[in-house]
Formats: structure tokens, C-alpha cells, sequence
């Protein structure tokens, strides 16, 4: 029975990291603000090349996130380039977009089952006022959360280094790359999402993840400190 406890508390930790990550990739999909500023700044060029406003690309790409998540129903959306209005998606772009929306719908489902789990579990053991086994949770909850942050500050390397390399190994293991290949010359998505873009948002994820991962570990720290003062003071 200890073991199965441990084992239990072992996964529902690992299990509310996850769902704290899929919060952090929810609210990114869902804040879009920093995009405009995107755009009217960092991204200027876009207008000046391609002829599409900021004020079009940030509304694009708000549909694109939020039809990612479930919020837009179509990307049915028009815009004006060279000062001609025209349909922005093409059919490929458009497959493209149906795979990204079903990877985001499992990695949001699948966190707020993790998250529902992790949480269910943290509450018996609270109830049963297991100790024992809410201090193993806690030290699988810290020590899962150092291994998460070595593999994060590797990636970040990577991102920092090869942003390229980086977005074409992921597209190749969570989406097909093949289908997810456009020539800039024929795709409209690729002119108004440069890599410097995505990789402000891997940035401004890795952001959302580390608060609310880091608090997770801190609490978990904070509960093993106390615990361990309780018992050293029964000792005493």
C-alpha cells in the first residue's frame, strides 16, 4: 500500500507540473495583446515588404491562435494587401492550421486532465493528513521540476543558438513537416510570422511556465522546510 502511495503521489506530481505548463501555453494562445506591439515594432518590416499593415497581421494572427484553441470557429478572414483586399489563407495554410488546432486541443485537454488528477489526489492525501506521502509528492514535484528546467534551459540554448533547427525538429515531431513547408514567395502565414516571432513566443511561454512551475517547486519546498521543522521539533 506505501508503495502504490508513493507511486500515486509520484505521478499526481508530475502530472500538476504538466498541467501548470498547459495553463502557461493557454494563456499565451489567449493574451494576444503583445502581439500588435509585435508588429507596430519589432515586426515593421512586414508592411514595409509585403504591403500588409500591422493592424492585419496582429488580427490574422489572433485568429490563428484563438482558432487554435476553439475560440474562432474559421479562418475565414480577408485583408489588404498592396491596397488590394484579399482572401489572407490558402488551402495548405489552411490544412496546416486544422493539425495545429487538433496538437493544441490534446495538449490543452490532456493538461487539464493531468491538472484534475494532480489536484484530486493532493486533496485525499490532504484529507487523510497522509504526511508521509505529501512530502513524496513534494520532493517528485521538486525534483521532476530541476529535470524540467535543465531540459528547458538546454532548449532555450537551442532556440538561442538554431532557432531554425529547433522549429523544424518540432515540427517534425508534433506536426508534418511537409505539410507545414511554405514558400514565402506563395504563403501569406509565413510573411507575417517570421521565425522572430515564434521565437518571442517560445520566449513568453517559457516565461508563463516558469512562474507557474517554479511556484509549484516553491511551495513544495516551503512544505518540506516546515514539515521537517515539525518533526525535528516532536523529536526534540
Amino acid at each position: 500500500m506505501k508503495v502504490f502511495k508513493k507511486i500515486l503521489a509520484i505521478l499526481a506530481a508530475i502530472a500538476l507540473l504538466y498541467g501548470c505548463l498547459t495553463i502557461a501555453v493557454n494563456i499565451i494562445f489567449n493574451e494576444t495583446g503583445w502581439l500588435y506591439k509585435e508588429y507596430l515594432d519589432d515586426l515593421s518590416f512586414v508592411k514595409t515588404y509585403y504591403g500588409i499593415s500591422p493592424e492585419d497581421s496582429e488580427r490574422v494572427l489572433s485568429r490563428m491562435m484563438y482558432y487554435s484553441i476553439g475560440r474562432a470557429d474559421d479562418l475565414d478572414i480577408t485583408i489588404v494587401e498592396n491596397g488590394e483586399e484579399v482572401q489572407f489563407f490558402n488551402e495548405s495554410e489552411l490544412s496546416h492550421m486544422r493539425d495545429v488546432r487538433k496538437l493544441a486541443h490534446t495538449i490543452l485537454w490532456s493538461g487539464a486532465a493531468s491538472l484534475a488528477f494532480g489536484l484530486i489526489v493532493l486533496a485525499v492525501f490532504i484529507i487523510r493528513k497522509d504526511r508521509g506521502t505529501l512530502r513524496t509528492m513534494a520532493k517528485a514535484c521538486l525534483i521532476a521540476f530541476i529535470i524540467a528546467l535543465v531540459i528547458v534551459i538546454g532548449l532555450a540554448i537551442w532556440v538561442i543558438v538554431d532557432f531554425d533547427s529547433f522549429w523544424t525538429m518540432f515540427h517534425v515531431v508534433f506536426l508534418d513537416l511537409e505539410s507545414s513547408t511554405f514558400d514565402p514567395a506563395e504563403s501569406r502565414m509565413i510573411r507575417i510570422c517570421p521565425a522572430e516571432l515564434f521565437a518571442d513566443f517560445t520566449g513568453n511561454l517559457g516565461t508563463y511556465a516558469a512562474v507557474f512551475d517554479g511556484g509549484l517547486a516553491a511551495l513544495s519546498v516551503i512544505y518540506l522546510a516546515v514539515t521537517k521543522k515539525k518533526k525535528n521539533d516532536r523529536v526534540q
